[in-house]
């Protein structure tokens, strides 16, 4: 695995035995690079998909001419060819992703299709990926591509090549609401699909068997018999961990077992990747060794079983990563050869983005590139700094314990900006947690696949070998709950800029040549004179690049009040910030049955992710207008994850809603103050800001509300000469007594009643007379939200209005004067 011709010449550690000239670096290994960066830069280019093909067309052409003709093949134009090439892949893979059906969204659709994927099954719902072989709107029909069917209540799963037909609407997956959300739509770009149908259990029949690939085929069907022999050996939360470890599936998983996992470090572990290959290789090895099967034979024996190991678990960037790597070392040791770590891990990258140019975007690839460099760069260097200390100290330092401490350190320092960027999470406890966590998770995988395989065969067998491994999980799980209840042991942060990235790195890579004694040199092939000088421009303009990113990071944190009104659905949720950095939350969404704790990933969780992402380490004031599920339902989420100070409530008596009762319980049994609130009353948090509760009414005023909507507080923000006006859910009769009563009700921003329903007075939203108007609303909507008549009367008000379920989360800022408005979607649709 050496390439001699045509190196490039890079300060690093390798190279002459004095270290003074640098390492060479093959030319695949800048070619890789430069794909790549084409693939990431393809993501910010929009052109059709006939220009691009076009493009690489041209492009293969001057490459070739180029290699032949040119004076010195190693000319720079032809390796910035391959970045150009990049780019052209990824514009026609996300050509290739749109099919017809993306225009006929919210339509009713008949689409026969093949299964081409193991299902993805869920509590009470299945996803399976199609291969249309035909699809019927009203009289228009159309064929090919993929499509996501989604069924929800399904009792019957189908699998691998079943050919469906089913029966249902369209749906286009949009971007994500809030900012730092996951964003649902890339993900499936990256599977090549554009449309999803969601349809009932009773639309969908199986129409017999599509054309399928008999490896894959195999490996899935093995998969499943494994999957029904975990599931009769252990309970459901041990069967979802071994599924999770040994091949990948989360998806029966509990979400807050998946979260532990994450803030612990470890969620690797739960991702197939060079840790499981490595495991699975080693025990390939081991019976090779026994038998003692010749090295071209252990060879082909390791690739076999590799690549149905990948095929069984998805064949994931990670995973596809670590066989290539695997499969050329094993190949440089049977040929004789030196193993060449980074030409083996440039080659994977190429063949992985080669097969798919969207993988660069997918975090799994970003991440698992990243460890591994971190692993084998600075993993050396970490070992001889252990040697170092124990010779100063006259003490010998086991290589074992040496490099038990530098995998994990360098993997989590390869992964830390890109970790922050997309979790938004650090975690100083995950060196530890993996050191303890992996050889756990080694004798998990193995006794957890021989339960499987022998319960395969006699299920008593395979109890036999189940018994230790359930002794194993529980230890495993204690140990993760342990770290992650340690204090400090994780810390969420804002929103980080992009420049993070080439900072950390360069200061990384720059670390380790101080370390190793060696100067930086970077050269061109063909330019070797130029070493120092493209060193230092590299240095700076990674500076540069950090410093632009990090100047737009910090300009948007200019000092002001502002309000975020979420994207939770069919709920409420808003976000105030005020200058003097208190924090009022008012409302927290809600998803049917999480107000009862069933739903454990619900709206509240998207509420405290965002909050998470903007910094939020506590609520000072959490305002829980009424009783409703899609205004508190989120609130148990967001006070188990985040400190609360105090939760007001309006002046209702028990026994109207017993699960909100409940709710209000376990706050006060947490030791969080819980105070009503009533018309007259003032919240104080900023000397700068007035927070005026306008309803209800006090007791004595007014007669009791007749619904839960009119009982809702209704609260005035002030700040300098900008208002907002939360107005909750109230209805008709709450907006008339506020009318009736004659308090001051016009605003600068109005939250709009309800969801925008059509149960409001015409003279309410004249008294408000807002410049903007927000109405939090989900889709798809059952309740005929917004109504048309309160869209129109706010725009003849003159009112700016925006709406959740189409804008996003919409966030406010004001300086007590000016007001600006900023929606997620909006945004968003700019960029792209």
């Amino acid at each position: 695995m050496c390439f001699k011709e045509g190196m490039v010449a890079v300060g690093g550690t390798g190279g002459d035995p004095a270290g003074r000239k640098g390492f060479a670096v093959p030319p695949l290994i800048l070619v890789a690079a430069l794909y790549a960066g084409g693939c990431a830069a393809g993501h910010f280019v929009s052109v059709a998909a006939g220009v691009a093909f076009l493009g690489s067309l041209f492009t293969v052409l001057l490459a070739v001419i180029g290699y032949f003709y040119a004076r010195n093949r190693n000319h720079p134009l032809i390796y910035a060819l391959f970045f150009f090439l990049g780019v052209v892949g990824v514009r026609l893979a996300v050509a290739e992703a749109v099919t017809p059906l993306t225009a006929w969204s919210d339509h009713y659709a008949v689409v026969c299709g093949t299964v081409v994927a193991a299902p993805e099954v869920r509590e009470g719902e299945a996803r399976y990926l199609l291969r249309v072989a035909e699809a019927r709107i009203g009289e228009k029909r159309f064929s090919g591509g993929r499509l996501l069917l989604v069924v929800r209540g399904a009792e019957k799963v189908f699998g691998y090549g079943d050919l469906l037909t089913a029966k249902g609407f369209l749906r286009v997956p949009r971007a994500p609401g809030n900012p730092g959300e996951f964003d649902y739509a890339r993900y499936l770009e990256r599977r090549g699909v554009s449309v999803l149908l969601y349809a009932r259990p009773e639309a969908v029949t199986q129409a017999g068997r599509g054309s399928l690939n008999p490896a894959v085929g195999a490996a899935l069907w093995l998969r499943e018999r494994l999957f029904a022999a975990l599931d009769a050996l252990f309970s459901p939360e041990q069967s979802a961990l071994v599924k999770g470890i040994a091949f990948g599936a989360r998806t029966a998983l509990d979400p807050l077992v998946n979260e532990a996992f994450r803030e612990t470090g470890v969620v690797h572990i739960l991702s197939v990747s060079g840790l499981h290959v490595g495991l699975v290789l080693s025990f390939v090895l081991g019976i090779a060794r026994s038998v003692r099967l010749r090295s071209g034979a252990t060879l082909l024996v390791s690739l076999l079983v590799l690549i149905f190991y990948d095929l069984m678990v998805g064949a994931g960037p990670p995973v596809v990563r670590a066989t290539v790597m695997a499969v050329l070392f094993l190949w440089a040791k049977h040929l004789g050869r030196e193993r060449d770590w980074p030409t083996a891990l440039a080659v994977a990258a190429l063949i992985v983005l080669l097969a798919n140019p969207l993988a660069v975007g997918d975090p799994g690839f970003q991440l698992s590139f990243a460890a591994t460099w971190g692993i084998l760069f600075l993993g050396p260097v970490i070992v001889n700094l252990f040697e170092s200390c124990g010779a100063r100290l006259q003490r010998k330092v086991p290589p074992a314990l040496a490099w038990g401490v530098a995998v994990p350190l360098g993997a989590q320092l390869g992964t830390l900006p890109l970790v922050a960027l997309h979790y938004g999470l650090v975690s100083p406890v995950a060196v530890l947690a993996n050191i303890l966590a992996v050889p756990l998770t080694g004798l998990i995988l193995l006794l957890g696949l021989l339960a499987a395989v022998f319960g395969l065969f006699y299920l008593p067998l395979g109890e036999i070998m189940a018994a230790p491994t359930g002794l194993l999980l529980d230890l495993f799980t204690g140990l993760i709950r342990f770290f992650d209840r340690l204090p400090g042991a994780f810390f969420y942060l804002p929103a980080l800029p992009w420049g993070i990235v080439p900072l950390w790195y360069g200061l990384l890579y720059l670390a380790v040549l101080r370390l190793s004694g060696r100067p930086a040199r970077v050269a061109i092939p063909g330019h070797s004179g130029c070493g120092p000088f493209l060193a230092r421009a590299a240095v700076l303009g990674l500076v540069v690049v950090a410093w632009l990113g990090l100047f737009r990071w910090v300009g948007g944190m200019t000092p002001g009040l502002r309000v975020d009104f979420l994207d939770v659905g069919q709920g409420d949720s808003a976000l105030v910030r005020t200058p003097g950095g208190g924090v009022i939350l008012i409302d927290a969404g809600g998803w049917p049955g999480e107000l009862e704790g069933k739903q454990p990933a619900g709206a509240g969780m998207r509420v405290v992710r965002y909050l998470r992402r903007q910094g939020v380490r506590h609520v000072d004031v959490l305002v829980l207008t009424h009783p409703h599920e899609d205004h508190c339902g989120g609130a148990r989420a967001v006070v188990e994850r985040l400190p609360v100070r105090l939760v007001v409530v309006p002046p209702l008596p028990r026994g109207i809603a017993p699960p909100y009762d409940r709710l209000l319980d376990d706050l006060r049994a947490r030791g969080i103050r819980v105070c009503t609130a009533k018309g007259g009353d003032r919240i104080r948090l900023d000397p700068a800001v007035e927070v005026a509760v306008l309803g209800p009414l006090p007791a004595g005023k007014a007669p009791a509300a007749p619904t839960l909507n009119d009982a809702s507080l209704v609260l005035r923000l002030r700040y300098r000469e900008r208002s907002v006006l939360f107005a909750a859910d109230v209805e008709q009769e709450g907006q008339g007594r506020l009318l009736h009563l004659g308090v001051r009700l016009q605003s600068d921003v109005l939250k709009v009643p309800h969801h925008g329903s059509a149960h409001f007075l015409p003279a309410f939203y004249r008294a408000v007379r807002p410049e903007v108007a927000v109405i939090s609303v989900g889709t798809p909507n059952r309740f005929g939200q917004p109504a048309p008549a309160a869209l129109a009367l706010l725009q003849r008000v003159g009112a700016k209005v925006y709406r959740t379920d189409q804008d996003g989360a919409v966030s406010l800022w004001t300086d007590g004067h000016n007001l600006k408005v900023h929606a997620t979607r909006c945004f968003l649709r700019r960029a792209a």
